[in-house]
């Protein structure tokens, strides 16, 4: 992305489902993004307002996002874990996406962790393959090395 590039974001009320909310907490983009892609960042919150994580959104399908960056992000604070709160999150995610004209997501992670590839399996991602992190990139410099890729197709009726 240049410095000539400006994504044109866009602001969103709270996403609210039976469990849990999301919450905007702010954009990022440049050098603060991960790959440089234009992301949204949102709490996750349950009804009494008690902050449970985050996931974000990068708009865009540049390779590295779609090879080991991934579109989605999200993690749940360890006390709120077991609830499928981060597939609830996906869920309700996915207007953002639909409103940016996203048809499909990438998601990625690590290998060994399972609670990821179940979240994956909940929301209907199917897992295409297992793949390197490129030496040199953000990933790579935070330990990472392999992920597994999962698309997700926005308009597959088959999530759970």
């Amino acid at each position: 992305m240049t410095a000539a590039y400006s994504f044109a974001f866009r602001h969103y009320d709270p996403l609210v489902s039976e469990d849990i909310a999301l919450l905007l907490n702010r954009y990022l983009e440049g050098a603060r993004a991960l790959e440089g892609a234009p992301a949204y960042l949102f709490d996750v919150v349950l009804h009494d307002g008690t902050l449970i994580g985050q996931i974000d959104l990068r708009v865009g399908d540049t390779p590295a996002l779609v090879t080991y960056a991934g579109q989605i992000g999200y993690g749940i604070d360890r006390p709120y874990r077991g609830h499928h709160y981060a597939a609830k999150a996906c869920e309700l995610i996915r207007t953002v996406a639909l409103d940016h004209g996203m048809a499909e997501l990438w998601i990625t992670c690590n290998p060994d962790n399972i609670a990821s590839v179940r979240t994956c399996e909940r929301i209907g991602a199917r897992f295409v393959e297992r793949v390197s992190v490129p030496r040199g990139t953000e990933l790579w410099r935070r330990g990472d090395r392999e992920k597994l890729r999962y698309r997700w197709g926005l308009a597959d009726t088959d999530t759970a």
